[in-house]
């Protein structure tokens, strides 16, 4: 396997293709992760993924990725829903790219619908992807996720573009 990076990359403005329907990646009694949608375009892939989380995993969250205000305090962390994603022969983590949503306000429920550009569709139809959060207890899951043969037939001959 070759380490790779999926860059934040916003999808192309033409309509894509739905090609895997929405399906739970982890229930957990405070924590929801599921795949939204993967939409194919002719020079890859986009992933959406919801999580919901309550009660304190929720604080713990919204502790995370608070906004960080003194940009000069280099001890300053934050962490996110880690995303690895492995496609052929190419592996590794996924830049979330994150539509406009409301901020989180200090209670409720903390909820996150992040995007992955995949700059490739899998010549095999499948591709695999591995979440978690350590940071609010969510550990390593794997789901690998049968897409089936690319709708654009110059997409499988693309190599990593974009």
């Amino acid at each position: 396997m070759r380490r790779h990076r999926w860059p934040a990359i916003a999808p192309p403005p033409d309509r894509g293709v739905r090609v895997h329907a929405p399906m739970p990646i982890t229930a957990e009694k405070d924590l929801i992760l599921e795949l939204s949608s993967i939409t194919a375009f002719a020079s890859g892939l986009v992933l959406q993924l919801a999580m919901r989380v309550t009660g304190i995993r929720a604080d713990f969250a919204r502790y995370e990725t608070r906004p960080l205000t003194d940009p000069h305090d280099w001890s300053a962390q934050w962490s996110y829903l880690t995303v690895l994603v492995l496609v052929d022969h190419l592996g590794g983590p996924a830049d979330s790219l994150h539509p406009a949503e409301p901020r989180s306000d200090d209670s409720g429920p903390y909820r996150t619908t992040p995007l992955y550009w995949i700059g490739t569709y899998p010549r095999a139809g499948s591709l695999t992807v591995t979440t978690s959060w350590a940071e609010i207890g969510l550990h390593p899951t794997s789901t690998t996720l049968a897409l089936g043969p690319s709708p654009f037939p110059t997409a499988a001959e693309s190599d990593v573009g974009r």
